[in-house]
């Protein structure tokens, strides 16, 4: 992990009803670079479109710390910004809200993570999104348009409804500048009767909707980054129709128990720990870590996104699709170990725990 970087809060824009762009200048710190002809405290940060940063604030008198993704892109420099959705119960979420304003400066580390198209040439990319999931892929979507690319880019997302799009404008304002980048959004709680002058598609996102906007699937590099449910039906519908899973490339970072709606769900998958002779069933989205933290299995974990490697144990059996952050070499995967802070099983699944 890098180390801590200072950033100090300059302005505050309301994204939607529940989401807040908080953007910072880096006062100090590494990895950054001094601004040409200016003084060192006005630093450029350097990290990739889709990256994200631990940031630490304090609360009561504590030091708590969260992940955030960069909503701004590398091409803007002179700062960055964070793009954070108020949630029930979210403590830092809800503390930012409440409480970030011009001039307040907190500590973060990074960049960290690996979500970013940098890693995966290709001539087509899918960006699919849902709710705070939109951030690392509008940082992508406007390094890519910034920078001219010719790239081809495909970007949906779901929201409840049409107020709850973030960036709405300045999405639609890009793929009018820009033929090269499709754009399509889901709401998933509009009635019938609600804003008639609605053309996008009502409901979740699913094979068909995925299909009408690329038609070319199989051809397109995916980043798909939401809430974990949301992943696991866009990833299904994405394999229904002809994607490869080596292709879907997907964002989870933060570690929270499943709801009991999820840990009793009929398509769980049962996970088998064999020296402890217990079982879990893992509902859709949901990693083996958090759903056997739900069921009162104690196991390994530290960082809780994927980068410590204090959560590897060897899989015995089963396939699991994992979304790391580095903290397991392709050598150990290929051996059959997984980190299970970021593992979700796609079939039943025995542990060597």
């Amino acid at each position: 992990m890098a180390d801590n970087i200072f950033l100090q809060c300059v302005s505050r824009t309301d994204t939607t009803r529940d989401m807040a762009t908080f953007t910072f200048r880096v006062a100090g710190g590494s990895p950054s670079r001094s601004a040409a002809g200016g003084p060192d405290d006005h630093r450029t940060f350097v990290f990739a479109p889709g990256q994200f940063l631990a940031m630490t604030v304090e609360i009561d008198g504590r030091p708590v710390q969260r992940c955030y993704s960069i909503s701004s892109p590398p091409t803007r420099p002179g700062g960055l910004s964070i793009s954070v959705k108020r949630v029930t119960g979210g403590h830092v979420s809800n503390w930012l809200h409440d409480n970030m304003v011009e001039g307040m400066m907190i500590t973060a580390s990074g960049p960290l993570g690996r979500f970013t198209y940098t890693a995966r040439p290709a001539e087509k990319y899918l960006f699919v999104s849902a709710g705070s999931g939109i951030t690392p892929v509008m940082s992508m979507l406007r390094s890519v348009t910034d920078s001219e690319s010719p790239l081809d880019i495909a970007f949906v997302h779901s929201a409840r409804n049409v107020d709850d799009i973030p960036f709405r404008d300045e999405l639609e304002e890009l793929a009018r500048r820009h033929p090269n980048v499709t754009l399509a959004f889901a709401a998933t709680r509009m009635g019938a009767g609600d804003f008639p002058d609605w053309t996008g598609h009502r409901g979740r996102i699913d094979r068909a909707m995925l299909e009408r906007v690329c038609p070319d699937l199989g051809d397109r590099e995916v980043f798909l980054c939401g809430p974990g449910r949301f992943r696991s039906e866009v990833r299904g519908a994405l394999v229904s129709a002809g994607s490869a899973l080596a292709r879907i490339h997907e964002e989870s970072f933060g570690f929270s128990l499943p709801t009991d709606d999820e840990s009793e769900s009929d398509t769980g998958v049962v996970v088998a720990f064999s020296r402890r002779a217990r079982r879990v069933t893992v509902g859709p989205g949901t990693t083996i870590l958090a759903a056997a933290a739900k069921a009162g299995v104690t196991l390994p974990s530290t960082c809780g996104v994927g980068l410590c490697g204090s959560c590897k144990v060897r899989k015995v059996s089963g396939d699991v699709v994992m979304n790391h952050q580095g903290g397991i070499r392709p050598r150990e995967i290929a051996q059959g170990k997984i980190l299970l802070c970021c593992a979700e099983p796609l079939s039943p699944v025995v542990i060597d725990f």
